[in-house]
């Protein structure tokens, strides 16, 4: 069942960046858990993101980046960097501590032998809270190319791509996993693409938030109602490890349903740092004063095809 229906809301972040925050900060924290923050960012117009997120810290949290379109070129303090491209993810362990920065560009493509500039950027970026043991876990990047990240067609012709979790009864496949499943916190991270005028079941593990967030189209997430959700608004589901039933009517719909088990822990959240309590936010803080804040070089990992 449908707890509540949040409309994003537009705001600026990095240098200037426009984005739609679906939901985050420490008021909705605790409804999310253990999610923290969605940002739907990027646009046509490269005036509108080009000044992107300059370098900025991450402590005890992990982070997901999903490009739809374009590219973002990261880079952090110890000289890790590379660029996800459309389709591409990144998931970030930030753990102990990570200082880097993340750039939208518009992608070069080659059209008739030609470098063709498309400038528009689209993208997703999810922020899951760290449990206390592992706040100060080793930092690490997990690299997925979009090639690599399973992608099942259903019976109706609608499709869901797979980035962690698990889907069952998949025509001639039958169950289908994603590729990041080390996660510190259980998730499960699905794409669907969802056809008109059918019906989709997927269940979630009980006492599990869930939620989906339209990316494109319409669809009714509560039985009870005639109301469709459209793009840029997130559905919040009760925690009661029911069947999710979502239908589309006239049109298609493209949404994300995320789910993971909440943390039930105490936040202290400053920016881009999500500790327990104000003391360890006060240590986070006196070593990025005294440079101490990187305490060893993040692994990386790139995904091989599934």
């Amino acid at each position: 069942m449908v707890s509540r229906i949040l409309r994003s809301k537009p705001t600026l972040e990095g240098a200037g960046v426009r984005v739609n925050r679906a939901f985050g900060g420490p008021d909705l924290a605790y409804l999310f858990d253990p999610f923290l923050l969605l940002d739907d960012f990027g646009s046509r117009y490269p005036h509108e993101y080009l000044q992107g997120f300059p370098w900025h810290p991450h402590r005890g949290i992990e982070t997901i980046t999903y490009l739809v379109k374009g590219e973002v070129h990261h880079e952090d303090s110890t000289g890790t960097k590379g660029v996800i491209k459309t389709g591409d993810l990144q998931w970030m362990t930030a753990g102990s501590g990570i200082f880097h920065s993340e750039m939208p560009k518009p992608e070069k493509k080659k059209v008739n032998d030609k470098d063709v500039i498309d400038p528009e950027v689209r993208g997703f970026q999810l922020w899951v809270n760290l449990p206390a043991s592992d706040k100060m876990t080793d930092p690490k990047y997990r690299n997925l190319e979009g090639s690599n990240v399973p992608q099942a067609e259903l019976d109706d012709g609608s499709r869901v791509k797979i980035v962690a979790g698990e889907i069952k009864r998949i025509p001639r496949l039958g169950s289908v996993k994603g590729p990041v499943a080390d996660s510190l916190v259980d998730v499960n991270y699905l794409d669907f693409d969802v056809v008109e005028n059918t019906q989709l079941e997927y269940t979630v593990k009980d006492g599990y938030t869930a939620f989906a967030y339209v990316v494109d189209g319409e669809a009714y997430f509560d039985p009870k109602t005639q109301t469709p959700v459209g793009p840029k608004s997130v559905v919040l589901f009760n925690y009661d490890g029911d069947t999710i039933r979502i239908r589309t009517q006239e049109s298609r719909a493209r949404f994300l349903l995320v789910s993971g088990r909440p943390l039930n822990e105490p936040i202290a959240w400053y920016g881009p740092i999500v500790m327990n309590t104000n003391e360890q936010l006060m240590q986070a803080l006196h070593d990025l004063q005294t440079g101490e804040f990187v305490k060893t070089k993040a692994t990386s990992y790139d995904y091989i095809k599934y």
